[in-house]
């Protein structure tokens, strides 16, 4: 829903600052189609984008610095944000995957035999 609205609101600026929405595209230095996306919803925005179309249309600074913050909350949440937090015990990486970033971060380089240092190696033989 943050999307649509700050899209309405954009639209409205563009409108307003009588500025058509090919023209819009070549000053922003991006498609027809990317301005339009934004303007009705249909993909992500970032701050970014929003700035560069405020400073565009003229928009005061109270009401660009909003526009901006909203458009950080167009982002969709990953699918996890709805069960809460990651548990501990699960880690950031479960299973055989813990041990290649581990690897690859240097932990137990010193351990590691002659020759193998960074190998994820399946055999217990050296």
């Amino acid at each position: 829903m943050p999307r649509r609205q700050l899209g309405r609101m954009l639209r409205e600026r563009r409108f307003a600052a009588g500025i058509t929405l090919d023209a819009a595209a070549v000053a922003l230095q991006c498609s027809r189609q990317r301005v339009w996306r934004i303007e009705t919803g249909g993909g992500t925005v970032r701050g970014v984008d929003v700035r560069a179309m405020c400073e565009l249309y003229g928009v005061a600074a109270d009401l660009a610095a909003a526009l901006i913050s909203l458009a950080g909350e167009t982002r969709p949440s990953g699918w996890w944000h709805a069960y809460g937090a990651v548990p501990a015990w699960l880690g950031l990486y479960p299973g055989p995957a813990a041990a290649r970033v581990r690897r690859r971060a240097g932990a137990g380089a010193a351990a590691d035999p002659p020759g193998t240092r960074g190998r994820c190696t399946t055999s217990t033989r050296s």
